[in-house]
């Protein structure tokens, strides 16, 4: 069918000739050779034909032109492989979603292909799949808007109604703030009258005394005008009127003395209180809607002890498969959501992610730089801080800090405190600080107070410092304008005394007395602008309403466990609820994007496997040509 000189397909053009020695050529190259070698040679069996044999002269090879003929119009029927040009399209590669010829074959080793006619029907059957997954997204995407709209709508109406909640309130203040305007300006009216008629009173008394006084004194000046042309009285008529005239003089200067002066007159002074606007300036808050408040105490290994707060009860759980023990000493943080973060404790490094609201499911975080335990564990705008505490590795106190980043899984080290320490309080406030309370060096317990400026990365030791040094104090942030500090050592024994610290300020004073004193080690927990303080020198816990300014007994947990969790950790968990927020929309989205995806994937796989085994059946192909078969001990309290 083709010239084995130049491998082209006989036609033609290109005319089938026969040797003498029985090979045969096409017309072409037989011209090419006669033309360089003025004879033909046959380039096979190498036979030497004589000069004057030339290619027209030769006989046609009718069978090779036949049989080419033949191939061509079939290749008409055939899609010609576009890499090996000669050779039409026979199989399609499902791998490589392509077309194939058996030139082609070498090339898609180990690849699952068919026969060329059923890439059609593989095809038709891979747009139908395409379709159904857009059709299930396409359906995903319509939901996703409906909620939405949805979403959207209750946002309004929410909006509307905290609207409506804002305006009730504040026209109830405005109302009684404008009652109490009228009720001070009613008063101050009625002190102003009754000052002003006594005013016009007296000016009237003056006014008549000042009349009689000008009368006599006109009267005065004529008999001192007849006087002067008198020589000589007759009678006594004259010296009585001048008489009579010195008794009224003298009775209208008794009653002017009897009057009061012309004092003036001063309205009292108005006070108002500043704390009642200080109020209003905080008055309404928008708060996150949070369900299931507890307390959450880690300790000894594997034991979670938790107090519901609305409940006033207590849980008492053994984690048997935790992959980190909870180490004594070690710290805890909350997270907006409801999460734990504990770092540390005992010799180690960990750091883990629990979650009360997915039944205490742990994760391990990215170690910290340096084991610590009796340190600080805070949050702040995204951030964890690790913050001083001892290294029981190297029997070292520290003062080296780091903060973990909750979106990069990463520990990095900020400025050190300003002294090694351990076992102090430490809170956040203002946004932007961090503030460290006390602590023990080693050697005597602090009275000093360390800020940390987020912006500056820097540690500052404030002016400020309290009457004595103390240790194992808890402290937190109310309300991110002011420090609560309660509990504590110092060399008297624990202390009970509740202070508050003023960062703007800067001032410390004693609020309240707890029923005894704690070491409370940042165990300590608000809740509804109640505080939360447990165990530390007993198995009981109380509560401190800082409204009330009234401390109560609440239920112990001894009948679980004996134990005053001096060395446990603790952080305040919570479930967020989120029906109409969008993150919480957004989740559910995914989350049901991701059951209809493995749905489909199971579909396709399905559909791929009756498909294949179809066309497997339908090839003559056999499998062999085309297919192939590719724990740490507690430690001593040092204090």
């Amino acid at each position: 069918m083709e010239c084995p000189m130049c491998y082209e397909f006989y036609a033609p053009d290109r005319i089938a000739r026969n040797l003498l020695c029985g090979h045969t050529y096409c017309t072409i190259c037989l011209e090419t050779m006669y033309k360089v070698n003025k004879r033909i040679e046959c380039p096979l069996c190498r036979t030497k034909h004589e000069p004057n044999v030339k290619p027209n002269n030769l006989s046609k090879n009718f069978v090779a032109m036949d049989l080419a003929s033949k191939h061509l119009e079939e290749q008409k029927t055939f899609e010609l492989c576009q890499q090996h040009q000669k050779y039409p399209l026979q199989f399609y590669c499902e791998d490589d979603q392509s077309n194939m010829c058996t030139e082609c074959i070498t090339e898609h080793y180990g690849h699952k292909f068919f026969k060329y006619e059923h890439s059609v029907s593989l095809q038709m059957n891979r747009v139908g799949r395409i379709q159904q997954k857009l059709k299930i997204q396409y359906e995903s995407l319509e939901k996703q808007m409906k909620k939405f709209d949805n979403c959207k709508e209750q946002l309004e109406l929410d909006n509307i109604k905290l609207i409506e909640q804002i305006d009730d309130q504040f026209d109830r203040i405005i109302a009684k703030c404008e009652k109490r305007r009228k009720e001070l300006k009613d008063q101050l009216l009625k002190i102003f009258d009754s000052e002003s008629e006594q005013i016009e009173s007296e000016l009237i008394l003056n006014q008549s005394l000042l009349s009689n006084m000008t009368l006599l004194l006109q009267k005065l000046d004529e008999k001192y005008n007849e006087l002067k042309t008198t020589k000589a009285f007759k009678g006594n008529d004259f010296i009585k009127e001048i008489n009579d005239l010195d008794e009224q003089v003298d009775k209208d200067i008794g009653q002017l003395k009897q009057l009061k002066g012309s004092e003036l007159k001063i309205l009292p002074k108005l006070n108002f209180e500043q704390k009642l606007i200080n109020d209003i300036s905080k008055y309404g808050k928008f708060k996150k809607e949070v369900s299931n408040p507890q307390i959450c105490y880690f300790g000894e290994k594997h034991k979670i002890l938790i107090y519901n707060i609305e409940k006033n009860d207590w849980q008492y759980r053994q984690m048997s498969n935790n992959t980190f023990d909870y180490n004594y000493y070690a710290a805890a943080a909350s997270l907006p959501n409801g999460d734990i973060i504990i770092t540390g404790g005992g010799v180690s490094r960990n750091a883990m992610l629990i979650s009360p609201s997915k039944g205490f499911q742990q994760q391990a975080l990215k170690s910290m730089y340096y084991p610590r335990k009796e340190h600080a564990c805070v949050y702040l705008d995204g951030f964890v801080y690790a913050i001083g505490g001892y290294d029981g590795t190297t029997k070292q106190m520290l003062s080296c800090c780091e903060k973990y980043s909750l979106v990069t899984d990463e520990w990095k080290m900020i400025d050190p405190l300003q002294k090694q320490k351990c076992a102090f309080a430490a809170a956040t406030a203002l946004n932007k600080y961090i503030y460290v309370f006390g602590g023990f060096d080693g050697r005597d317990r602090q009275n000093t107070i360390e800020r940390y400026s987020v912006k500056d990365n820097q540690w500052k030791v404030l002016e400020l410092k309290f009457k004595q040094g103390f240790s194992n104090a808890a402290a937190l942030s109310q309300d991110d304008n002011q420090i609560l500090i309660l509990g504590g050592g110092s060399n008297q024994g624990f202390t009970n005394s509740l202070q508050v610290f003023d960062p703007i300020n800067q001032t410390i004073k004693i609020i309240s007395m707890m029923t005894e004193g704690r070491d409370l080690r940042n165990k300590l927990i608000i809740y509804n602008n109640d505080l939360y303080a447990c165990g530390g020198n007993s198995n009981s816990i109380e509560k401190f309403q800082i409204t009330q300014q009234v401390w109560t007994n609440l239920k112990s947990y001894n009948y679980l466990i004996q134990d005053n969790l001096d060395s446990w950790c603790s952080a305040f968990t919570f479930d967020v609820n989120t029906s109409y927020t969008v993150s919480n929309f957004m989740k559910n989205c995914k989350q049901i994007d991701l059951q209809q995806n493995q749905k489909y994937q199971y579909q396709e796989q399905i559909m791929f496997e009756n498909n294949s085994f179809n066309q497997d059946a339908q090839s003559d192909v056999s499998d062999g040509q085309f297919y192939s078969m590719s724990n740490q001990d507690q430690q001593n309290d040092w204090f």
